[in-house]
């Protein structure tokens, strides 16, 4: 084994340049705008403490370099892991710099160091670390799928999930709606107390009883087309449930370490995410609007194919925003994704992605 005297050479497959070429950048502005900043620090501080020099040599990804494939299966085995390993990330005092400079201060960084510091002293809420909680539980126990609640979190940023949906699905992640038990406060009133319980069913009206176990005409209907068409594309039945739907965007992550199908995957993350969003919305409607009144099956299953039909043009509209390589790869995600949902989909011409003129929409099965 070497020593700190020994010339050392790592080997890396990531283009990552932020402990030599950008570190002086970075340690300027705090490391506010990295990932891990507590691992680049210590990185950093590993290499000054060294007497030698310490190169770093890129080597191309999937290659058939045998570190390459070696630190792919150590990274597999990692993933398996319930938790990660400890990491000591400890600085030693002389090598220790804190905060950024004044001359390098912006308001984007100023305001992203304060949330990170405020975010860090206040405990998480009780209500969403159960909520959460019961999505990676489901995830493990329905698709063998293990994440962790940062992967969950950021799985809500996936380029399928729509801005709208995004904030619906943060809101119920952290159970913030006013529903279920929100209402018996022992503040409210007997008249706010009673729109706790559902009106159809009789039971506490939680979000869970919302979008899987309401009688609602609305909920069967949304989710018996969400079955039809995810096992009509080709995809293996499955129950909607918190794993599969807030993390919808995860279910592609195997145990194993193995890549996910990400045409099928983030199908079954629009199809999911959009049927529950539908039901809530319905949910609202039928409480607020119709003072209770069930929608017809007619109108919920209209209703769902414009909602899907919506996503699909949104698709198709983005890729006209993009340009070279990162369009073709968003063209062919599309047309992985959505070809098997569509109507006449072997007739389809081979640019219907990004010609407009082309009148695409989803076959409707036998509901």
């Amino acid at each position: 084994m070497g020593t700190l005297a020994d010339t050392l050479r790592i080997f890396t497959g990531q283009e990552d340049v932020s402990v030599t070429k950008r570190y002086r950048k970075n340690e300027d502005e705090g490391f506010v705008l990295r990932k891990n900043p507590d691992l680049t620090r210590a990185i950093r501080a590993a290499i000054l403490e060294r007497k030698a020099h310490s190169v770093f040599q890129w080597v191309k990804g999937h290659n058939s370099h045998p570190g390459n494939k070696q630190a792919d299966i150590l990274a597999g085995r990692g993933a398996c892991k319930p938790a990660p390993d400890p990491v000591d990330v400890t600085v030693p005092r002389q090598l220790r710099v804190t905060g950024a400079k004044l001359s390098k201060i912006t308001q984007k960084l100023a305001y992203k160091a304060i949330r990170a510091q405020k975010s860090a002293d206040i405990e998480p809420r009780r209500r969403t670390k159960e909520r959460v909680g019961q999505v990676i539980r489901d995830l493990k126990d329905e698709l063998d799928v293990h994440i962790a609640p940062e992967t969950l979190w950021k799985s809500l940023a996936s380029s399928m999930i729509t801005r709208e949906a995004r904030q619906w699905m943060w809101m119920t992640l952290h159970d913030a709606y006013m529903v279920g038990s929100h209402w018996l406060r022992p503040s409210m009133s007997d008249e706010l107390k009673r729109r706790a319980v559902c009106k159809i069913c009789g039971q506490t009206k939680t979000m869970e009883h919302i979008l899987f176990t309401c009688a609602a005409n609305g909920r069967k209907i949304v989710w018996k087309l969400l079955r039809e068409a995810w096992t009509m594309a080709g995809g293996l039945l499955r129950d909607p449930s918190w794993g599969t739907v807030m993390g919808a965007a995860c279910t592609g992550r195997k145990a194993n370490g193995g890549r996910c199908v990400s045409a099928l995957e983030n199908r079954w993350a629009i199809l999911a995410v959009e049927s529950a969003r539908l039901i809530w919305k319905l949910r609202c409607e039928r409480v607020i609007a119709n003072d209770g009144a069930e929608f017809t099956g007619r109108e919920v299953q209209n209703r769902w194919f414009a909602e899907i039909n919506r996503q699909l043009t949104l698709n198709r509209c983005i890729t006209t925003l993009l340009l070279g390589k990162k369009r073709k790869r968003y063209i062919r995600l599309v047309e992985g994704t959505w070809s098997p949902l569509l109507e006449e989909e072997r007739n389809l011409p081979p640019r219907w992605v990004t010609d407009s003129r082309v009148l695409v929409g989803i076959k409707r099965g036998s509901g």
